[in-house]
């Protein structure tokens, strides 16, 4: 009995070891400046009007929520949203990410964003604003957009 009690103790001190909050990885400045970076690549894509490089942020299996419209989810529907938001004259996007936080691989980004709608077959060209939530996913030390939520702070425009 008296060997097998400090080997019990040892057993549970590593177990507890273990099962602490820095055995994962960590989440530090370093993420967020790498979160605010891919903020400002798909700012610079969507800018551009190139759905490619704006839908290459997001992960594979990627969701987007974007208000008025049914959710998205996978690389490919991400891209078409992209052309279909361009083909209804989305164009200077400013985004500004007020919380960025995280913990191990997963970190959120919360903010505002301000754009404008220019039709191209003519029309009055309007500002939308609103506010977005943006999962992000670290996979092969690059992060990733895992999932998008969205709301314009207007209402919706009437159906053409």
């Amino acid at each position: 009995m008296r060997t097998t009690f400090p080997s019990l103790i040892a057993v549970i001190a590593v177990v507890c070891a273990s099962c602490s909050r820095g055995s994962g990885p960590t989440f530090d400045n370093t993420d967020v400046a790498r979160i605010k970076q891919a903020i400002e690549r798909l700012r610079t894509a969507f800018n551009a009007k190139d759905p490619t490089k704006a839908a290459a942020l997001y992960s594979t299996t990627a969701a987007v929520m974007p208000p008025n419209r049914p959710l998205m989810r996978g690389r490919q529907f991400v891209e078409q949203y992209y052309k279909d938001r361009f083909a209804e004259g989305a164009t200077n996007l400013e985004l500004q990410a007020a919380d960025v936080s995280g913990q191990g691989t997963l970190a959120y980004a919360s903010g505002d964003y301000r754009l404008n709608l220019v039709p191209e077959r003519g029309g009055p060209s309007r500002l939308d604003r609103g506010k977005f939530l943006w999962i992000f996913r670290e996979q092969n030390n690059q992060w990733m957009i895992e999932y998008v939520i969205f709301s314009s702070d207007f209402t919706a425009p009437p159906p053409a």
